[in-house]
């Protein structure tokens, strides 16, 4: 089902208007029942007519059935910036193979994801966009508190391969550190994702090393742009044995 648009704020329909603007698309945002993985609330879809936005709007719903604005936004927004990089900055794209199973396509998502998803927030940021959702917030809160329990707080992810589940942990490191690494967010939040990566490390050793793995391969300098992005994505594939299950490919106009 289509979203209704207008329920969104000014802000945010704006930057949808300039998103259109810039691409020469209309963007399309489809309320689904999911997107794939578990955690994962929302995605852009290479479409050949719209920026296709795709996202699971009733995660963001409380049990008073109280939606959660600000995140729901700010998912919106980046998701539609996927698309700006896509079709108007002429980001690569990696065209998976039909022949990968399931825990190929979803690993192979999480590398592009990791190091896009870096671009994406610094546009974000530079749009005056909150930085860290409070829902993002809270979800750190309650992992820093199941580690400290010594619990594993993605025990929702042992139905998937062991392979693919330890990649999506690696994909939560990197989203914190990432935050960290490239932006400035508020002191208290800076605290909380601190106590994550640190915890995180103790809790997750062998994710934490392949993590380490990516961290080295991030150029310091030309991360946020599309060659640098290219040139990392390709390194990554080839650190995880993916890198001949892809062809990569710009986005038509």
């Amino acid at each position: 089902m289509e979203l209704n648009k207008s329920k969104l704020s000014e802000k945010l329909k704006e930057y949808i208007k300039d998103a259109e603007k810039e691409t020469g698309r209309p963007v399309l945002i489809k309320n689904v029942q999911d997107v794939g993985l578990d955690g994962m609330s929302a995605v852009f879809r290479l479409d050949p007519k719209y920026i296709r936005v795709e996202i699971v709007e009733k995660l963001f719903y409380n049990s008073k059935g109280e939606i959660d604005q600000g995140g729901f936004e700010h998912v919106i927004a980046h998701e539609v910036t996927h698309g700006f990089l896509a079709y108007n900055k002429k980001y690569y794209q990696f065209y998976i193979a039909p022949k990968c199973n399931k825990l190929e396509d979803n690993s192979i998502r999480l590398i592009c994801s990791i190091i896009e998803d870096l671009e994406v927030d610094n546009i974000l940021h530079e749009n005056n966009f909150q930085l860290l959702p409070k829902r993002y917030i809270n979800r750190i809160k309650g992992e820093i508190k199941d580690l400290r329990k010594g619990k594993d707080c993605y025990e929702n992810y042992n139905k998937y391969p062991l392979a693919l589940k330890d990649r999506f942990i690696v994909y939560r490191y990197m989203l914190s550190w990432g935050t960290l690494k490239y932006f400035n967010p508020r002191e208290i939040d800076k605290k909380i994702i601190y106590k994550f990566l640190k915890i995180f490390q103790k809790s997750y050793p062998k994710q934490y090393e392949e993590a380490e793995q990516i961290i080295k391969i991030i150029p310091e300098k030309s991360i946020f742009t599309r060659e640098g992005q290219y040139k990392t994505i390709k390194k990554c594939l080839a650190l995880w044995n993916l890198a001949n299950l892809v062809e990569i490919y710009t986005a038509p106009i």
